[in-house]
């Protein structure tokens, strides 16, 4: 027990004894009282007033000498009730202080919550304090997760959150405020010192903090956030305006592909507004089916015949008309919406090239983001088992990006498609980050060369000198190359020339409809047909 509670029960077992002491002497009291009463009157009636004869005659005073013992038992009992109710009065205020505690506690990290965080901004912007002293909210959001959660259990993502909570705490100043709002999100109150001159600083500071690298028992994470920066009284005037300024923030930072930060301006609101409308109608032109796929050619280089189709999605929007990817790809990675997206262009691809002739095969475009759907595998498994699609005429495209998190999830997720026997192709090579131990490790079959090296391949040394290289390595790597962006006569001859596997672009054809794709296909045929006829004859 400790010693304040040791000190604390023995002054309340000395109350209870005094209240028996008060007792024993209100008792001793009444008994003395009584009998010295008794002698005078005795004395005054004549019947001899000695202490001795008037004790022996009244049995009165042999009873009252028990009454010290019966009074003083009484008052020690009531001592005893005081002495448990103070007690109980005591637990109470001790479970309502702790009770008041917690409600401004996250009970996992043990930073303040978002009622304390509210409380402190309604404060502070009341009195203006807080804009006086250059307060400055940061708005942190740990990407990706959730797949912490799914891979290695909900005790894992809590250790997770109990060590970024740690990590803000060092960073903070002593007299900043650190919140985890809940989720993966927190936030900290930060006042600036006189020689802080840029919010960014600490945004930096905060940034190298959290994504250092940690250890759970025996597998190493680096967490990656963004952040959203807003002014205290400057970027709002009340605490939701505030909060809903370094939120919009927050959203333009979480549009970076890694971590990264952002200082909320004024024009970001109406951005941020423009997208979430966006967003909605995307949400009801699936509902509706307004997303259709179309479908380009890929025409091998040597033989000139239709190899595969790569799937592009567009958005035939009731308004808008014809929206392109550019406008709404983007919206849909941030929003999470491109992994039903993405589902839907699988599912529906998988079906129409299962109506062609083998073995034209078809390319689909998958996301970094659709990589953090746990359920990624069986949905390409689930859309070749559902349309009869031969898994090898099934070509998956990714982004170089995607290899910048070489994660546990992404290995296995390849590894796991490489097993089902589809085609993996890295997307827009050579634009991007990707090393030689990537191209190893992850074996692709192709290589789709980035249209910026396409244009002038003919005219500039330097962008075919790039793609002679790529071809080589590819060579090497026993991986095919297609050179996309092809739409003159002098790209096509310079890919025949250096051996290129296939090409793409408008030189053969736009991307089109599922109905001109069956014609095209049928034409090809016969010219094929035709071809071998005449060779015959």
């Amino acid at each position: 027990m400790p010693s304040s509670a040791v000190t604390d029960a023995l002054r309340q077992r000395k109350v209870e004894l005094s209240y028996a002491a008060a007792g024993a002497g209100l008792g001793l009291m009444f008994s003395v009282t009584g009998l010295l009463v008794d002698m005078q009157v005795r004395a005054w009636s004549g019947l001899g007033g000695g202490l001795v004869e008037t004790f022996s005659t009244t049995a009165m005073h042999s009873l009252a000498l028990l009454s010290p013992v019966v009074i003083g038992r009484i008052f020690l009992s009531i001592g005893r009730s005081q002495r448990l109710l103070r007690e109980k009065l005591g637990q109470l205020n001790q479970t309502e202080g702790l009770l008041r505690r917690q409600a401004h506690l996250d009970p996992v990290t043990g930073l303040y919550n978002r009622a304390h965080l509210t409380t402190r901004l309604e404060e502070g912007l009341a009195t203006r304090i807080w804009q006086h002293r250059g307060a400055l909210l940061y708005m942190l959001d740990l990407d990706d997760f959730k797949h912490v959660n799914d891979t290695f259990g909900h005790r894992a993502g809590d250790l997770v959150l109990e060590e970024v909570a740690r990590r803000l705490v060092a960073a903070a100043g002593p007299e900043d405020i650190a919140v985890r709002l809940g989720g993966d999100e927190f936030v900290v109150v930060h006042f600036p010192s006189a020689d802080e001159t840029m919010p960014e600083l600490f945004a930096e500071k905060l940034l190298a903090v959290v994504t250092q690298e940690m250890r759970l028992d025996d597998t190493r994470i680096s967490p990656n956030t963004s952040i959203g920066i807003a002014r205290v009284g400057i970027d709002g005037a009340t605490w939701s305006d505030v909060m809903r300024s370094v939120d919009v923030a927050l959203y333009q930072a979480k549009l970076e592909p890694q971590s990264s930060y952002r200082v909320f301006l004024p024009e970001m609101k109406a951005e941020k507004d423009d997208q979430l409308q966006l967003e909605a109608e995307m949400r009801a032109g699936m509902e509706r089916g307004e997303f259709e796929l179309y479908y380009q050619p890929i025409y091998g280089t040597a033989s000139g015949a239709i190899r595969s189709f790569e799937a592009l999605v567009r958005w035939n929007h009731p308004t808008r008309g014809l929206v392109p990817p550019l406008d709404f790809i983007p919206l849909a990675e941030s929003s999470g919406l491109i992994v039903r997206l993405g589902r839907m262009i699988l599912s529906e691809a998988c079906k129409v090239a299962a109506t062609w002739p083998k073995p034209i095969g078809i390319a689909v475009n998958l996301s970094p983001v659709q990589f953090k759907d746990a359920h990624l595998v069986d949905y390409v498994e689930q859309a070749l088992a559902e349309s009869g699609l031969a898994p090898g005429r099934l070509d998956l495209e990714i982004t170089e990006s995607l290899l910048l998190e070489a994660s546990h999830r992404v290995q296995s997720a390849m590894t796991r498609l490489r097993a089902l026997g589809v085609r993996i192709t890295m997307d827009d090579f050579g634009t991007g980050f990707s090393s030689l131990s990537n191209l190893r490790n992850f074996s692709f079959d192709r290589l789709k060369i980035d249209r910026s090296f396409t244009r002038d391949v003919a005219a500039s040394l330097e962008d075919a000198e790039i793609v002679r290289t790529i071809v080589r390595l590819s060579r090497a790597l026993r991986m095919e190359t297609i050179l996309e962006g092809v739409e003159t006569e002098s790209q096509l001859t310079f890919a025949r020339l250096e051996g290129l596997t296939e090409v793409q672009g408008y030189y053969y054809a736009k991307a089109m409809r599922a109905d001109a794709v069956a014609a095209l296909i049928a034409e090809s045929s016969q010219f094929v047909e035709l071809s071998v006829t005449a060779s015959a004859a």
